[in-house]
């Protein structure tokens, strides 16, 4: 696949300009706060532990969790060490420029949609993409279309994208505003970023990708959506680098209004950004763009070393590049398809006898992150594991190829189903009935149903016998 290169105007505030005390330093942010936590300084200010070790499971985070003041930088006004760090993460992934988010890739899903689509507007989405772009619906009143892609078997997940059907919906659509898509997916398929960038360009639209579970690709040698022409892109700096939970990065193209971005991550996230969280991701940055790049290259080929073994050793099966050619190299999705069992034994009964954890489990893929982080005994763990349960397994048949879920008629704005006046009933009273939350097993939390679709016999059918994990109840629209 061919990358597209831009050539993107500079973010402000070079690298040249960080803090000159910190000249040694490649964490800007995680250094200036750790200069602030040995000077000497009364602090009246938040949060209230002041810094000081009050419990000490916390002592070290304590004392670098300060609030906007002296020497601290301000998130959302984009200056200080907290901005040096945001240059420098921008210059290492290979964007236009780089806003810090506390919130995940949540917060950032939300805004890059404000920024691209404005309230009222019409968006085109990936049918796979995560539940927060339907909240982002709810509250912009945005109107979504949708094209989807085929399924990759006996793993039934989504593959390709059908940029045909995309195009199609362009034409028959043209107040659409921007394309969102997902890549890489939970199960680790990435997609075709560069012809959707430019099928974009011709029809003057924006390119949103959900990079959510990518932000390790720079580390092992490909490149960030931005890179390959997208205008907007979130990366879940804490699902796949050393980073504390809901440290995100937006990353930003050069058709994009810096401004009105960064004032929409200010509209979607806390006035109380945590600074353990910015600096994490501070740190992560500068860990991968040193000694970590070693680590992430390492992890890549045991995740390629335990595909082989699971396909010579077991009775599984690993999704590979003869499945799938684009696929993240640290991600190992497993498919128990032509055994006994399922997905969901399967990762079950590595936790309950051999205290191995998977990422999530579906009826027939278990779904394993590789990182700089794992251990060889880990590694040594897994694939003893897996072997093990693999000889209990018995041979069955190859499930037959997967119905997508069936599309749904679009009843009532997703806005009007999320605020209506709404009850919950069994998954198999529903027929008939309009969606009123969407039905999102989790994980994956790819909403099956969006607000305001009618629920039909079929999508009943489909969630009772193999969608992901189980569906009791839906939410649904109480009309008088």
């Amino acid at each position: 696949m061919q990358t597209h290169k831009r050539t993107l105007r500079r973010p402000r505030g070079q690298m040249s300009k960080i803090n000159r005390l910190l000249p040694f330093t490649t964490a800007p942010l995680y250094h200036a706060l750790q200069l602030m936590a040995t000077g000497d300084a009364a602090r009246f200010h938040m949060p209230g532990h002041k810094g000081e070790p009050v419990f000490t499971t916390y002592a070290d985070l304590f004392a670098i969790d300060f609030t906007e003041t002296y020497g601290t930088g301000n998130l959302y006004l984009g200056e200080g060490p907290i901005r040096d760090a945001e240059v420098a993460a921008a210059c290492y992934f290979e964007a236009g420029d780089c806003f810090f988010l506390t919130g995940g890739s949540t917060q950032g899903v939300l805004a890059m949609l404000a920024t691209a689509a404005g309230a009222g507007g019409s968006v085109l989405l990936d049918r796979g993409c995560h539940k927060s772009v339907c909240t982002a619906c709810a509250l912009l009143d945005l109107t979504p279309y949708f094209f989807s892609s085929e399924l990759i078997e006996p793993f039934a997940v989504p593959g390709a994208l059908d940029i045909a059907e995309a195009e199609r919906q362009l034409i028959a659509h043209p107040e659409i505003r921007a394309v969102m898509l997902t890549s890489p997916t939970y199960y680790g398929v990435r997609r075709d970023i560069p012809a959707f960038a430019d099928l974009c360009a011709a029809y003057g639209k924006k390119l949103l990708v959900d990079a959510a579970h990518g932000a390790h690709f720079p580390a092992v040698g490909l490149p960030t959506p931005i890179a390959e022409g997208a205008d907007l892109a979130v990366l879940s700096i804490h699902k796949t680098l050393p980073c504390l939970g809901q440290g995100a990065a937006l990353l930003m193209g050069d058709r994009i209004d810096r401004r009105g971005l960064r004032e929409n991550t200010a509209l979607f996230g806390t006035s109380s950004p945590s600074y353990p969280i910015l600096s994490s991701i501070d740190l992560a940055r500068a860990y991968v763009e040193g000694p970590g790049h070693i680590a992430y290259l390492r992890a890549a080929t045991a995740c390629e070393e335990l595909r082989r073994f699971v396909d010579a050793r077991t009775r599984f099966s690993a999704l590979g590049t003869g499945d799938f050619p684009d696929l993240d190299p640290c991600r190992l999705t497993v498919s128990t398809a032509g055994t006994d069992m399922t997905g969901q034994t399967l990762s079950d009964t590595l936790w309950s006898e051999f205290g191995v954890a998977c990422e999530m489990a579906d009826e027939r893929n278990a779904v394993f992150i590789l990182t700089c982080s794992d251990t060889g005994s880990s590694l040594r763990r897994l694939r003893r594991a897996l072997r093990k349960i693999s000889r209990r397994a018995q041979k069955g048949e190859v499930p037959h190829p997967a119905a997508p879920f069936p599309p749904a008629e679009r009843v009532l704005s997703v806005r009007q189903a999320h605020f209506s006046h709404h009850g919950r009933v069994p998954v198999e009273t529903a027929a008939g009935m309009v969606c009123a939350r969407p039905v999102t097993p989790y994980p994956p939390g790819i909403p099956l149903l969006w607000p305001g679709e009618k629920i039909t016999d079929s999508h009943i059918e489909l969630l009772q016998e193999r969608w992901y994990n189980k569906v009791d109840d839906i939410y649904v629209v109480i009309t008088d």
